[in-house]
Parts: C-alpha cells; sequence; structure tokens
C-alpha cells in the first residue's frame, strides 16, 4: 500500500511539470521618480550665493560712487576741470550698472566688475580730497593774469605805452599765455600755484612800468625826431639849391653818422628826461651846423 501511494504521487509529479509552460521574462519599466525634497538645514548652492552676495556689494558701492561725488560737489571741493572728468566716469559708472542689471553673470564677471567700480572709486576720493586753498589760489592769480592784461590795454589806448614797449610787450604777453595754460592744468599743488602768481605779479611790474611813461619824455623825442628829420630836409634843400659845395658834402658824411647814432638813441628803451634833452642839444647842433651851409652863397 505505501509503495502504491509513493508511485502516484511521484506520477502526479510528473504530470505536472510536464504541464508547465516556460514563459520568458519581460523587462520591468523604471520607476517613477519622486520630487527632491528640501529639509530644513539642507545646504545651499553656493556659487549661486556667492554671486548674488558679489553683485549686491557691487550694486552699494556703485551708488556709494554716485553719492561721495555730489556731497563733494555740494560742499564745493570738486574744480571746474574735476567736474569736466566726471562726465566721463558718468559715462562708465552706467556701463557698470547695466552690467550688473545683466543675466547669466559669472562669479568671475562680478568681481572683474566689482574692480572696476573700486577703480572709479578711488578717483571720485581723491576729487573729494580738493583743498580749496589752492583753488582759490588758482581763481586769485586768474583774477591778476586778466588785471595784467587789462592794464597793458588801458595804457596802449591812452598813448602811454611807446612803440618799443609794445614790442616788448609781445614777448610780455607770450609769457602770460604759459602762465594762463599752467593755471588751467589740473592736479596742481598749492606751492605751485604760488609760483605762478609770483610770475604773474612780475610781469604786472613790468606793465606798471611801461604805464609810468612820462608824456614829458614822449614830447620830446617828438621834437628830437622832427628835428632830426628837419637837418636831412635843410640839407637836401640847399643841395638842390646847389649851395653844398664838395667840402660840405663831405661833413654832411660825417653829420649823418652822428645823427645815425642819435636815431638809435632815440629808439631805445628806458630814455630819460635827461637824455632826451642832452640828444635834443646835439641834434640841435647838427641841425645849426647844416643851416649855415645853406646860407653861404
Amino acid at each position: 500500500m505505501r509503495k502504491r501511494l509513493a508511485a502516484f504521487f511521484g506520477l502526479v509529479a510528473v504530470l505536472w511539470i510536464a504541464g508547465c509552460e516556460v514563459v520568458p521574462r519581460q523587462p520591468q519599466p523604471a520607476p517613477t521618480p519622486y520630487p527632491a525634497v528640501v529639509y530644513p538645514g539642507q545646504p545651499p548652492d553656493y556659487a549661486y550665493e556667492d554671486i548674488r552676495r558679489c553683485r549686491a556689494e557691487n550694486q552699494r558701492a556703485h551708488a556709494e560712487v554716485w553719492d561721495i561725488y555730489e556731497r563733494a560737489r555740494q560742499a564745493g571741493r570738486i574744480s571746474p576741470a574735476e567736474a569736466q572728468q566726471f562726465s566721463a566716469m558718468d559715462a562708465r559708472l552706467r556701463n557698470l550698472r547695466a552690467q550688473l542689471a545683466r543675466d547669466g553673470m559669472t562669479l568671475q564677471d562680478c568681481y572683474y566688475i566689482d574692480s572696476q567700480i573700486a577703480r572709479e572709486r578711488e578717483q571720485v576720493l581723491r576729487m573729494a580730497r580738493y583743498d580749496p586753498v589752492p583753488g582759490q589760489c588758482q581763481a586769485d592769480n586768474r583774477r591778476a593774469h586778466q588785471d595784467v592784461l587789462a592794464l597793458y590795454d588801458q595804457a596802449r589806448r591812452s598813448g602811454r605805452i611807446v612803440p618799443s614797449e609794445a614790442q616788448r610787450f609781445n614777448a610780455l604777453e607770450a609769457r602770460l599765455q604759459n602762465l594762463r595754460n599752467d593755471l588751467a592744468r589740473n592736479g596742481m599743488t598749492y606751492q605751485e600755484c604760488q609760483i605762478i602768481g609770483r610770475n604773474i605779479a612780475r610781469e604786472r611790474d613790468e606793465v606798471i612800468r611801461m604805464t609810468r611813461y612820462d608824456p614829458g619824455v614822449g614830447r620830446c623825442m617828438a621834437d628830437n625826431r622832427r628835428a632830426h628829420d628837419d637837418v636831412y630836409r635843410t640839407y637836401n634843400d640847399a643841395l638842390a639849391a646847389g649851395r653844398i659845395s664838395p667840402d660840405e658834402g663831405r661833413r654832411f658824411q660825417a653829420i649823418e653818422a652822428r645823427l645815425r647814432g642819435f636815431q638809435a638813441d632815440l629808439a631805445r628803451d628806458g630814455l630819460t628826461m635827461s637824455d632826451c634833452t642832452r640828444i635834443g642839444q646835439a641834434i640841435a647842433r647838427e641841425r645849426a651846423a647844416v643851416h649855415g651851409m645853406y646860407r653861404n652863397p
């Protein structure tokens, strides 16, 4: 009986195995990813945070540059030349502000903008340290420079400048132009301004010396020039009338040499009244000698 049962169960097992199909294994679909969960205290994206922080610092520095300049301008510590310089700086600052506002900035870009803003800030700080003392000195020098030109022009229009001094003023005017160019340059120190002021004062003293021209000396010189010309006119009239002998002609050559010397004396600068009187007396002697030739039969 036991043997029969074992045979029966063995047969059943064979039949069950024979009736089974082997089915190939199918690929399974990938699992659906779950969204990332951000837990409190999770570390941030440090690259993004660095760019955001750098951008914010640059924006504050950019606004500070404008604030420093405006406060210095209102306090009168910005010279006119520096105000013109800030126009170019203003364009650069606007460009930097536009770069800060654009998307896709890298941290390296932000650091570069930071260096550019720092450079403009140093320039504005230098402007803000503008010392009013050199500025006042420059203003005083400009007024003194204009006074020298006005003083000369007034003396010229009133007839107190002789032609020879007018020629000398051309060189003086060139020096004044150089001094004016020096006053216009930027970054002048107080010591440099003082040197320019002393040079302008020296030119002013020179013009004052010209304007002290004595009208009496002028009249004396004019009389001497007329007497000088009269000597030549008298001689030429006598020569045309046939009253100049060969000996008198030779005498006049010596007189003419002395007359040229008197003419040179009348043309020199700084002629005093005593000098002019002496020259006039000498011309009168030569004139009398020539008149004596004319009276000879």
